[in-house]
């Protein structure tokens, strides 16, 4: 779920305002590390004229060498440039999504945020995409055409920033091939996700490196609440407003959540342990957000396909491992950060299928815990996003009632009837949760129920139990 896209750098200019505003050393050196003049999350647009290509290939040399040493990783072959105009690349976006992203993986994305109440039935999840990309891109390295691509109309200092970020990406393509870690497939969704976000943190780390050095500073110098504000920002531009937001959001995690990580591994040994963590990388998103866990090599378990509905659809469209991070966005949607953090942690394992017939839809989700009591924990969080209102509704309430968490808490089930989009049901057993949306119908724009809580919550028993 919520495929995330590797080298689309949405966040390195929001960062980079964050960067400028970090206070400094009384060592410092008083020349001020660069920083765009736009806000955090804005586009600079440049009033020079375009670099040519061989332009471009000196200015990416120099670059290149420049973040080797920051990095402290070498480049083994030079990296191609191009420059393009903004029309080109959101043509050059369209066909490299349409190439990683699977029409099951598409579809089942978009069944699967509808059935959770977070988008209405006409959503379009690859327009979206185009949305975010188009509007917030700088420009992007690219591990198939192993390339540097970059925009005409960047200002100087925005360019630098995309630059640098961008250029780590190329790096890790040539020391540790990203092309073959980041291919998604079927369960693989929440493995893609841990390493993705490494490559991110990672990037945006050395990133703000080489923006603090003329300040005698790091990026570990910086408070994480400073950079992950800026990167936040991004989600309040209105230039996205109709976007989704656990979409936003799912494209921001990565950001903040590995450079967490990085700078957790580079607190331990600087820039050769996170060069350690590539040849063994984070497995989930469960050892990334907790580097104790990483460095246990605590394992996810494996959690059954859930089954079918009974009397169906019985087909299997798109499968998938969610993971801790999904899982935490998904809850943020309808409970305070704090509270869907904490729900979400003690995450051992999840499946989730999303079955399709005809016209007929349904979602199975299994969730299992280290134990019982954050079982109960997550139990009565889900319960309150099944009682939240829809998208549908202008008096939607994103932080659902209690008193449905409470219920379930103590029934250790909870069902939520919907009029659009069939049962919300959870059921808990020991350390095993079984949620089930649906069935419902589809007809074009139109959906319907097409069960009941009694029969929803006997699914959500089966899936809990695992059979």
């Amino acid at each position: 779920m919520l495929r995330r896209i590797l080298a689309r750098a949405l966040g390195p200019v929001a960062l980079a305002a964050a960067c400028s505003s970090a206070p400094s050393k009384e060592t410092a050196a008083p020349s001020p590390a660069p920083s765009p003049s736009a806000p955090a999350g804005a586009r600079e647009v440049s009033t020079e004229e375009p670099p040519t290509d061989e332009e471009a290939k000196q200015v990416i040399e120099q670059a290149l060498a420049h973040v080797a040493e920051v990095r402290k990783l070498p480049a083994k072959t030079p990296v191609k440039g191009v420059v393009i105009s903004r029309e080109a690349l959101l043509e050059r976006i369209k066909k490299d999504l349409l190439v990683e992203l699977e029409p099951d993986l598409i579809e089942g994305t978009k069944e699967l945020l509808f059935a959770l109440n977070l988008t209405r039935a006409d959503f379009d999840y690859f327009a979206n995409l185009l949305l975010l990309y188009g509007t917030q891109l700088a420009g992007f390295y690219d591990p198939q055409a192993k390339e540097m691509v970059l925009l005409d109309d960047l200002g100087v200092e925005a360019q630098e920033a995309t630059l640098w970020h961008e250029l780590v990406h190329a790096l890790q393509d040539q020391h540790y091939d990203l092309q073959k870690l980041t291919k998604w497939s079927a369960d693989r969704g929440d493995a893609v996700s841990a390493i993705q976000s490494l490559a991110e943190g990672d990037a945006t780390s050395a990133m703000m490196d080489v923006m603090l050095l003329p300040r005698g500073q790091r990026a570990l110098d910086v408070p994480e609440s400073l950079f992950a504000q800026g990167i936040a920002a991004i989600e309040a531009l209105p230039e996205v407003a109709q976007v989704p937001s656990i979409l936003k959001r799912s494209i921001v995690a990565p950001y903040i959540d590995g450079m967490a990580f990085t700078h957790a591994l580079r607190r331990e040994g600087d820039w050769a342990r996170v060069d350690l963590a590539w040849q063994a990388p984070p497995e989930t998103t469960e050892q990334l957000l907790h580097p104790e866990k990483y460095r246990s090599h605590e394992r996810a378990e494996t959690v059954p396909i859930p089954p079918a509905p009974p009397g169906g659809p019985t087909t299997v469209r798109y499968r998938d491992v969610l993971g801790e991070q999904t899982l935490r966005l998904v809850l943020e949607e309808w409970l305070p950060l704090e509270t869907a953090r904490k729900a979400a942690s003690g995450w051992a394992g999840d499946r989730v299928a999303v079955f399709a017939d005809g016209d007929r839809r349904a979602v199975g989700i299994g969730l299992r815990y280290d134990d019982e009591a954050s079982a109960k924990r997550a139990l009565e969080s889900v319960a309150r996003g099944a009682a939240s209102e829809p998208v549908e509704s202008a008096t939607r309430v994103r932080s659902a009632t209690a008193d449905a968490g409470q219920k379930a808490a103590r029934a250790g089930r909870f069902c939520g009837e919907r009029e659009l989009r069939g049962p919300f049901a959870v059921v808990r057993i020991g350390r095993d949760l079984g949620v089930t949306l649906g069935p419902y119908t589809r007809d074009k724009a139109a959906t319907h129920s097409a069960a009941t809580c009694a029969m929803a919550l006997s699914w959500a028993a089966t899936i809990a139990k695992g059979k």
